[in-house]
């Protein structure tokens, strides 16, 4: 019997180490497990500094006010946690679920990709990149196997990377399961170990065509790029560049270790207000003194010159979406840009009537009607 429990045990203790060898990412995994929509503490993060907290980000408005019926259902359906609405400079829509306050962090899940990108334009206008044609052999010359790669393919998820197989956005095979992969699956490698630990193993997938295909491995390659290109970490690219100029306060990004990079695809946590406050600063590309874009690149960045046709099966551009407004009978009308996020985490962009309105929860709500009922509920006393 005690030779057979050794010999047990000993059959055990080689299936368990086996099972490491071959996904090394799990113990990682268990112990913090996927990320959660509010912030636990859980798991490694850097800080990203934001502007002196004495300081009110944007002028404040009118407060939790009544939402319109149909928004406050909408809200409350799909596990809604916060949704403001900024108007001409000041919060005028500002509603949290019960727990939530303006100093709860919450979870961006895949609008930190919408934040690299804004990063990754700015450096293009400091002629840190050379531009959007740029490939990494000339960036990233770790990557041996993405050589050809460019900067324009990753940021439109078309690069071909041979990685996680994708999929479009919301389907089972890569948007709804993103933060959530199979404990065995490359992407689980990737946000529980690591770039740094696949980045030379990387190749394209056979072929000269190369559809779209969302995966988070072009978001991390970003992150990279960025962090080559200034010698920085990005969480530092952040708070210099965009964070503080915008007036949010610090927030904290995701990584895998204690030293490895920020999990650049993914899990920036930071306020409600903050959110609103990015938007607002990318909405008006900075402030006329001090813009955080030259007009091209801005106009570029947030897809303004994507044709309707493009915005009404629902357009992929640079890591952000454009849409439009086109329902018969609303006030709210035209075309819009937005951040968009596992759960239906949400940062919509209108500059043109200055407004930006943020969502955050559970599951996505409706996207248009989200739009047109925010838009609703904004009191009597709001301009609209």
């Amino acid at each position: 019997m005690r030779r057979w429990v050794i010999g047990t045990l000993g059959v055990l203790a080689a299936a368990v180490v086996a099972l490491l060898v071959a996904a090394p990412q799990l113990p990682a995994l268990v112990l913090e497990g996927y990320p959660t929509l509010l912030w636990s503490a859980r798991g490694n993060h850097a800080d990203v500094a934001g502007a002196d907290s004495t300081q009110p980000r944007i002028a404040p408005g009118a407060g939790d006010i009544a939402l319109d019926p149909r928004l406050a259902t909408a809200f409350e359906a799909s596990g809604g946690k916060a949704l403001l609405v900024y108007r001409d400079g000041q919060i005028a829509l500002e509603h949290y679920a019960p727990g939530v306050a303006s100093d709860t962090l919450l979870n961006s899940f895949s609008m930190a990709k919408g934040v690299v990108a804004a990063l990754v334009f700015r450096a293009i206008a400091e002629g840190r990149i050379a531009g959007l044609d740029t490939t990494l052999s000339s960036v990233l010359p770790d990557a041996t196997g993405l050589g050809n790669v460019s900067i324009v393919s990753l940021l439109t998820m078309q690069s071909g990377i041979a990685f996680d197989g994708g999929g479009m956005l919301g389907e089972a095979s890569g948007k709804a399961v993103e933060t959530a992969p199979s404990p065995f699956s490359p992407l689980a490698k990737l946000h529980f170990l690591g770039l740094e630990r696949l980045l030379g193993g990387l190749k394209l997938a056979p072929g000269d065509s190369h559809p779209f295909n969302y995966q988070n491995i072009n978001t991390a390659l970003l992150g990279a790029v960025l962090e080559r290109a200034y010698d920085k970490p990005i969480e530092t690219l952040l708070a210099e560049k965009l964070w503080a100029p915008a007036g949010a306060h610090s927030a904290l990004w995701r990584r895998a270790t204690l030293t490895s990079p920020v999990s650049a695809y993914c899990c920036l946590y930071a306020s409600a207000r903050d959110w609103i406050a990015l938007g607002a600063y990318l909405a008006s590309n900075g402030t006329p003194s001090e813009p955080f874009l030259p007009p091209a690149l801005w106009r570029t960045y947030l897809g303004l010159d994507v044709p309707t046709a493009e915005r009404d099966v629902d357009h992929y551009g640079m890591h952000v979406r454009q849409n439009v407004l086109d329902r018969e009978g609303e006030v709210l009308q035209g075309p819009f840009t937005y951040l968009f996020g596992q759960g239906g985490q949400t940062l919509y962009l209108l500059p043109e009537q200055g407004v930006v309105v943020f969502r955050s929860g559970d599951r996505e709500q409706l996207l248009h009607s989200t739009l047109y009922w925010s838009w609703d509920s904004l009191p009597p006393t709001v301009d609209r």
